[in-house]
């Protein structure tokens, strides 16, 4: 809403407060933005010189120990050496890329889809808490390796037990921050919306949720690269696609550039896509969040 302000010779109209602050706003997560990207560029190299100062260090066998020059050659440079093109090599890693990210994202969609529902079940009937929080946590320490095959006899092969898999890794992890941040709601809060005939529900719609919104993006950090390793487990153990599998193949067949550049590859889209979800956290923490217009000012 604009205001008018007094001067000298007469009034001025101020700048509309909203649009002021959506520009503060903006500035908060370009500045974010930025620092994020520089410190993952400087991770990244300081990443690069270990690995190849370990490779030296530990007089590594050159013929499976791959450099970070030779990853690049095995993605851009023909080799006279190499079967195939390096654009042949993109060509096929790119589709491998392709079928784990879909993988993941099935498992994805499985494990934050059923860890929002649970949680949201929880919070508003706690005796379900009470009985099944201690299930799901004794069921969070069997080793997903040994889970999987259970997984597999009881789904069968196909795209529900892929995102079952790649389920179970987002699915606990984002289940205890949602429950937490869910109870972290203010009593001030609660008592106010209850004063004005709220009702459970509402609670949860207009404080519960803004208040959950940092343990929610906390959990998606680590949810996001985890459905990725869900995805190429799924694919290592039970079939004969995507990155997982590529890996098994390619070691079979002595192809160690191969598996150097899947190992890079989905490292640095694991690394992208944290830092998107980064970016749409700082953005919606700013606008959403339960200090929304705070941080701005800082």
């Amino acid at each position: 809403m604009a205001t008018t302000l007094p001067t000298g010779t007469g009034t001025r109209v101020a700048a509309p407060a909203d649009s002021t602050s959506a520009s503060s706003t903006a500035r908060f997560v370009l500045r974010r933005i930025g620092r994020t990207v520089l410190t993952i560029a400087i991770s990244a190299i300081i990443l690069g010189i270990l690995w190849n100062l370990a490779i030296v260090v530990l007089q590594a066998n050159a013929f499976i120990a791959k450099t970070p020059a030779d990853v690049f050659r095995w993605f851009f440079v023909d080799s006279e050496l190499s079967q195939t093109t390096a654009a042949e090599n993109r060509v096929h890693i790119a589709g491998l890329l392709g079928v784990t990210l879909w993988h993941a994202a099935i498992g994805f969609v499985f494990g934050v889809g059923g860890s929002l529902v649970v949680a949201i079940v929880f919070t508003l009937i706690r005796p379900v808490e009470f009985m099944f929080m201690p299930i799901a946590m004794l069921l969070r320490t069997v080793p997903l390796l040994a889970m999987a095959p259970v997984i597999y006899l009881v789904l069968g092969n196909g795209i529900v037990t892929a995102g079952f898999i790649g389920g179970v890794v987002v699915f606990f992890p984002l289940l205890v921050n949602l429950s937490l941040g869910f109870r972290s709601v203010s009593a001030q809060s609660v008592d106010l919306i209850r004063v004005y005939g709220g009702s459970r529900w509402t609670i949860m719609r207009k404080v519960a949720f803004p208040t959950a919104l940092p343990y929610f993006f906390a959990s998606m950090r680590i949810a996001v690269p985890g459905a990725i390793t869900g995805a190429m487990l799924y694919e290592w153990l039970f079939t004969y696609e995507g990155l997982g599998a590529a890996i098994t193949a390619a070691k079979s067949q002595s192809q160690y550039g191969e598996i150097w550049a899947i190992v890079v590859l989905i490292t640095l889209v694991s690394i992208v896509l944290y830092t998107i979800t980064t970016f749409v956290e700082t953005a919606v923490l700013a606008k959403w969040g339960p200090n929304a217009g705070k941080a701005t000012a800082s």
